[in-house]
């Protein structure tokens, strides 16, 4: 973990090696109607509190994951590694993190495909573990928890005293989210938690480490206008 006796984060030179790993093949895709509220920015940040609620169905799990990840174009970087544009800033536009899709009270887990919008399968270990710790840190039994889950060698192969650079994602991707799922009319509030077990407990590839997790909870929302297809939206890649 990073702290403030660590160099400052220094961009390596020349092209990396690194190579992203490739996913599993997806196992659940999510609905492709997207939820888009017409509602102002700065009434989203008046309205946003950190709290909790009910279950999350699955379609307004799509909508806020669509929003909160949705990738707006991919071109080269300077590392030799693809430069990606999304909602929340990355170091290098790198994009290290992940989210693992843990469920308290539902059957819609999974590492959360970007690319596809759908869930790959992980070890349903980590859905125990994380309701332990969601009972003890939040006192809640409903809602679904989203765990960070950080490609630390990534970041490593692009920068020099990296480790500040995934907590500043980290964070970045944290406000989006409470804002994102503040605009769908849902609950959200970040987990006192960094994830480690739990991100190794659902099998992710060596070298993913926990980054924090939010905890997000459904809320009855109106649907009609303002959901666009996803087929038709731009940036699906």
């Amino acid at each position: 973990m990073a702290n403030r006796t660590d160099g400052e984060p220094v961009p390596r030179t020349g092209v990396s090696a690194y190579r992203r790993p490739f996913g599993l093949p997806s196992s659940v895709s999510l609905p492709r109607t997207i939820d888009r509220p017409d509602i102002g920015f700065f009434d989203v940040l008046d309205a946003r509190r950190s709290s909790t609620g009910g279950s999350l169905p699955i379609d307004q799990l799509s909508s806020l994951l669509w929003h909160v990840m949705r990738l707006r174009n991919r071109r080269p970087g300077r590392f030799g590694i693809g430069r990606e544009s999304r909602s929340a800033p990355s170091a290098g536009g790198l994009h290290p993190i992940k989210l693992l899709i843990l469920p308290i009270d539902g059957l819609d887990a999974g590492a959360y495909d970007d690319h596809q919008h759908a869930l790959t399968p992980i070890e349903l270990s980590a859905l125990g573990l994380n309701r332990t710790s969601i009972a003890e840190i939040l006192a809640v039994d409903t809602g679904t928890t989203i765990q960070f889950a950080a490609d630390a060698e990534l970041v490593a192969a692009c920068y020099e005293n990296p480790e500040s650079l995934v907590w500043r994602d980290a964070g970045a991707l944290v406000a989006t989210m409470c804002l994102v799922a503040t605009a769908l009319k849902l609950t959200a509030t970040p987990v006192g938690r960094i994830g480690d077990a739990i991100v190794r407990a659902a099998g992710l590839p060596e070298g993913f480490i926990g980054a924090g997790a939010v905890h997000v909870g459904g809320v009855p929302i109106a649907t009609g206008a303002g959901q666009p297809n996803l087929d038709d939206a731009k940036g699906m890649e």
